[in-house]
């Protein structure tokens, strides 16, 4: 099991700080802005999801390149369907969850709760994610053992 934690960490702890950095960042401009919690909230949301799939997808897409050259193989639109798919299908189920429930739920309620708005939407971001990964790593784990990369 510690082996598959440090994989996961691996895995998902750049995009994590990215996304967690970007998010608030978000979140505080569009509050400053508007001052409006819920259109804050969906700022740090989408902006959240944004970087953390593309540092994922970035990677992904490096390390499938790096294993397409010492096979001797191209990387081409099959490559990149397939780097695709596995993104589909290791995020979709905990994306939908996420984006349309729980992360605006928890980042608009997180910071009356608490008082303080940039805490109040760390906390609740720090709670998306929990409930984010739990899926997330269960599809991760089904993919790696069922498709072929």
């Amino acid at each position: 099991m510690k082996g598959k934690f440090r994989e996961w960490i691996n895995r998902y702890l750049t995009a994590e700080i990215i996304s967690t950095v970007l998010s608030i960042a978000a979140a505080f401009v569009v509050k400053h802005i508007w001052d409006n919690n819920i259109a804050a909230a969906y700022a740090g949301s989408i902006v959240a999801s944004v970087s953390f799939y593309g540092w994922i997808l970035f990677i992904d897409v490096r390390h499938s390149r790096i294993k397409h050259k010492s096979e001797n193989r191209g990387y081409n639109y099959k490559s990149v369907l397939k780097d695709f798919r596995n993104l589909l299908v290791e995020f979709g189920p905990s994306e939908i969850l996420d984006v349309a429930l729980v992360r605006p739920f928890f980042m608009y309620i997180f910071p009356i709760l608490i008082g303080n708005f940039m805490i109040g939407t760390f906390v609740g971001k720090i709670f998306a994610d929990i409930v984010f990964y739990i899926p997330a790593i269960f599809m991760y784990e089904l993919r790696k053992k069922h498709m072929k990369n």
